[in-house]
């Protein structure tokens, strides 16, 4: 079970503090669990992006945002990726390149906080813009 490190954001008072993020990848299906204030978020899905959309989803609802490389509103996984915490930060009108690919888990200065939906939404303008 990996160990994942990350920054949240409380919306209401604007406080950051570290949450830790476990994620299991032995099974069919990546599992990721974490706990704040006393509740435990536990999620799965086929691949890594999608569950940890999942979790995002969860904390956002709680009123936290994730300040890492998955909230980014731009972060797509290749079907190819799936099984690992690589992503792509994807540009609308250029196709994605090695030096495109992150962790999801690293850190990122961000103050907008993306749904799942909001992200799919990218997903598709960008696959357009290419054209």
């Amino acid at each position: 079970m990996a160990k994942y490190i990350v920054i949240i954001i409380e919306f209401h008072s604007k406080t950051e503090t570290e949450l830790e993020i476990f994620a299991e990848e032995d099974s069919d299906d990546v599992v990721m669990k974490t706990s704040i204030n006393n509740r435990e978020v536990f999620v799965s899905d086929y691949n890594y992006l999608p569950a940890y959309q999942k979790l995002r989803d969860c904390l956002l609802a709680m009123g936290y945002g994730i300040k890492c490389n998955g909230s980014r509103r731009n972060a797509v996984q290749s079907g190819m990726m799936g099984s690992n915490a690589k992503i792509y930060l994807v540009e609308l009108g250029r196709q994605a390149l090695l030096q495109d690919i992150v962790c999801i888990y690293d850190y990122a200065d961000i103050n907008e906080f993306p749904n799942t939906q909001e992200q799919m939404a990218f997903l598709q303008k960008w696959i357009t813009s290419l054209g």
